[in-house]
């Protein structure tokens, strides 16, 4: 009896499968059936020669209610097109018979890879997928921007030397000038780092960019997602025995760190000065100063995921006409003040051991019409204290003509450390934009020290603020 059941079960297996294997082919062949896109056009933004582009995709649809077959997905260029595709897993430049069953879709992904060429402005660089179904030919374009750069892929300055302006410059891994080196950056310059790459100086960077041509340093992600994301590149970093460095009409965002400023081991040498400078979306710090002596006007320092500001292992800071503004995302997820100051470090000999204190006088840090503000109930760091106890070591810091976002408690009448200070929300005019201008009603307009004004006059968008004869605290003048 078992066996006769057996042999019933094998017989209908095999009629069910020579029944399915002769069914005829349910795909319809009929020349109204098309296929609709997601898009009809697939953009990438500027892209760098040789390096290639992120990934885009398209979908396809079969909205109608039979069965299809593609008969061919191609790129038009062909094998020699800058593009290459993928089609649900099947890589171009020609993919053959694809079914596409009723009310389905399929994902044909899209990337671009530009050859350097001889012209030094982007390039508009075209092509097409062209699908073929039932007869019908339809076709999608691809649209890309191509820029031929300079290439730096861990190169080590060893002469003085001017980078050229004609094309950017792309830094790979990092960009090293060595020491008693000077790198000049001319105005206009717009340096272009890949995932964590830096900028290390050991010699002295000089950033000579102007009102109407700044200088720029960002990730070399591009796309429209990429532009508010901290943390695609290292940073600029000045590294102990940098010295007489200076940075003029600079943009520099979207670092982990957007520039950090070590140790400098020569007495009386300045270790940086700094302004008309754009600095932020870290995600870390966007301005960290490690026993450094540096001075700082018409600069905004903005939006990092710890503090935009950090004077840490003293040093000697001097701020004139600076704005200070941290919104980054939500306060709950942001871990420091928008101004840190600091006055030792900490160590371990052996790992497991005793943590050391070690003590560096913070011999100055002085900030003249400025603003220190943000999302968070207190954005003024003060950290003199280990374990409870006050670090041995000077702490000298004053705010002269300020707006500080801090507490009820700290006392602002305090004469050695505040002089006209208050605690007035600025009215920045759109935070959401990052637009750390003035508002028209803003309480930081005309309270300015005009001594402070004379000396540094031109503002951070290249207005006099003198003209009205009353100076606004912050980078910005409010012009009405």
């Amino acid at each position: 009896m078992a066996y006769r059941l057996l042999g019933s079960i094998l017989c209908f297996v095999f009629f069910s499968s020579g029944f399915w294997a002769c069914e005829p082919d349910s795909f319809s062949s009929e020349p109204s059936l098309k296929l609709t896109f997601s898009s009809d056009t697939v953009v990438f933004d500027t892209v760098f020669t040789t390096i290639g582009s992120s990934t885009r995709y398209l979908k396809v649809y079969n909205k109608s209610t039979k069965d299809i077959r593609i008969t061919s997905v191609k790129l038009a260029g062909g094998s020699s097109s800058a593009y290459r595709i993928n089609v649900d897993g099947r890589p171009g430049p020609i993919v053959n018979d694809i079914p596409l069953g009723s009310r389905d879709s399929l994902f044909v992904f899209v990337e671009v890879t530009i050859d350097p060429t001889l012209s030094d402005a982007p390039l508009l660089v075209p092509d097409s997928i062209v699908f073929v179904t039932n007869g019908n030919i339809q076709d999608v374009k691809l649209i890309a921007w191509g820029q031929d750069v300079y290439l730096h892929n861990a190169l080590t300055i060893e002469t003085d030397s001017v980078l050229p302006t004609n094309k950017p410059h792309l830094v790979y891994d990092y960009l090293y000038v060595k020491p008693n080196t000077t790198l000049t950056i001319p105005s206009g310059s717009r340096l272009f780092f890949h995932n964590n790459a830096q900028l290390v100086v050991a010699g002295t960077l000089k950033v000579e960019g102007t009102a109407d041509l700044p200088v720029t340093m960002q990730g070399d992600r591009l796309e429209k997602f990429y532009a508010d994301k901290g943390g695609q590149w290292g940073g600029v970093w000045l590294s102990a025995g940098s010295k007489y460095n200076s940075i003029a009409w600079a943009d520099i965002k979207n670092a982990i760190i957007g520039l950090m400023v070590d140790t400098c081991f020569t007495p009386g040498a300045p270790t940086l000065t700094l302004s008309h400078s754009k600095i932020g979306n870290a995600s870390y710090v966007a301005f960290l100063a490690r026993g450094a002596k540096v001075d700082v006007d018409n600069c905004l320092f903005y939006n990092s995921a710890y503090s935009c500001v950090a004077l840490t292992m003293g040093g000697r800071y001097r701020f004139y006409h600076t704005t200070i503004a941290n919104y980054w995302g939500d306060y709950m997820f942001r871990k420091g003040p928008a101004l840190l100051l600091n006055n030792y470090y900490t160590y371990q000999l052996v790992s497991g051991g005793p943590v050391l204190v070690e003590p560096r006088s913070l011999e100055e840090a002085s900030f003249y019409n400025s603003i220190v503000y943000g999302s968070t109930s207190n954005e003024l760091g003060l950290d003199y204290r280990y374990n409870g106890q006050p670090v041995n070591a000077e702490f000298n810091y004053n705010f002269s003509d300020c707006i500080l976002k801090v507490p009820s408690n700290l006392n602002l009448n305090d004469p050695i450390h505040f002089t006209r200070v208050k605690r007035d929300d600025p009215k920045f005019r759109d935070i959401a934009k990052w637009n750390f201008e003035l508002d028209t009603l803003s309480p930081a307009k005309d309270v300015g020290d005009i001594t402070i004004a004379n000396s540094f006059p031109i503002d951070l968008k290249g207005r006099n603020r003198l003209t009205d004869g009353k100076p606004d605290l912050g980078a910005f003048e409010r012009v009405e």
